[in-house]
């Protein structure tokens, strides 16, 4: 899930938007259906999956917890914050997200943040935005979904590095700045800020490597993310900037990338799109992926991400699977491989 999500938000999203725990009902022998071979990994759902749903209407937030487990067999759930934003504010409705994961025996795991920008040719808010009142601004709403991630039960945020314009040094300097501030702010609360591969210099895991040597901290991570497109370091710029296509100038190995990714992780996206008559992933050869994956020593939850609905959204040609069937998909290969 590259810039896709921006651009998508800035076609349409933007007319749109204007607590105790109970005990779980669900006995322990039901969670075991998320486990693989490799006992220190399970599998989780990004909640990204179902943005289609989720961002018209057919779906809330709520829902997601009993889906998780009624339909997957699952207990780990990882959210995104777009189709939150109108009740973020809601300390009950944030209470209940909370509440409902604990009743069907979901651990909640990270928050996905995202943030658009509605004026054309603006870059959304940016923890390494070249303007430190812009960085600054960036670092502030962060903290609020540093807050929001608390609330619902997740033990941490994933977020973004973006940049324009500016050399991989000067990218890196003021990310360490802004991520030191944030961090210095989530630690209090005991979550970790995991920084996603995810378009421009974060695309390059090497770079992504010197930051978390440079920050060095334990409440800092990496989400290595199985897309070809988030391992485009450069797109061609002559082509049409169309963020799901493969139009790349500068791609980097994604099966070296994770594996330099993976000794920082906090978590995987096991990213899928489409399939094909065997059951395949056509862009990923999850084979590969999973059998470097065992050979770590990463401990924790993969998250299938599945982005065939919205890519069927922008139009793209193709045999898209719905939400649950490319989930399903998705989960099968994992515990094929895994």
């Amino acid at each position: 899930m590259v810039y896709n999500r921006r651009k998508f938000f800035q076609k349409g999203l933007s007319a749109s938007m204007g607590v105790v725990a109970s005990s779980s009902v669900y006995p322990f022998e039901l969670f075991t259906s998320e486990l693989v071979s490799k006992d220190s990994i399970k599998i989780s759902i990004q909640l990204y999956s179902y943005g289609l749903d989720l961002l018209n209407g057919k779906m809330d937030v709520l829902d997601f917890p009993k889906i998780v487990r009624e339909e997957f067999g699952l207990g780990g759930a990882e959210y995104w914050n777009i189709p939150m934003l109108k009740k973020r504010k809601n300390k009950n409705y944030l209470g209940e997200i909370r509440n409902r994961a604990a009743d069907y025996g979901i651990n909640n795991t990270l928050l996905l943040v995202d943030f658009f920008s509605t004026e054309k040719g603006k870059l959304p808010l940016s923890l390494c935005s070249e303007k430190v009142e812009e960085r600054n601004k960036a670092v502030e709403a962060h903290k609020e979904w540093v807050d929001i991630a608390n609330e619902i039960g997740c033990s941490g945020i994933r977020v973004n590095l973006r940049s324009q314009n500016t050399s991989p040094s000067e990218v890196a300097k003021v990310s360490e700045e802004s991520l030191t501030k944030l961090i210095e702010y989530s630690s209090k609360q005991g979550l970790t800020i995991v920084i996603e591969n995810h378009g421009g210099y974060t695309s390059d895991p090497k770079w992504v490597v010197a930051l978390m040597k440079k920050i060095k901290n334990k409440f800092l991570g990496t989400l290595p993310d199985f897309g070809t497109s988030n391992f485009c370091i450069r797109k061609e710029t002559s082509q049409n900037k169309d963020y799901f296509s493969s139009n790349c100038a500068d791609q980097y190995d994604k099966y070296l990338g994770v594996e330099e990714l993976l000794p920082y992780a906090k978590g995987i996206s096991a990213k899928s799109r489409q399939f094909d008559k065997l059951g395949e992933e056509t862009e990923t050869d999850y084979k590969k992926m999973m059998s470097l994956i065992k050979k770590s020593d990463f401990e924790g939850y993969m998250a299938i991400e599945y982005e065939g609905g919205m890519m069927q959204k922008f139009g793209h040609k193709g045999k898209f699977l719905s939400s649950k069937e490319g989930i399903m998909a998705t989960k099968s290969l994992i515990n094929k491989y895994l």
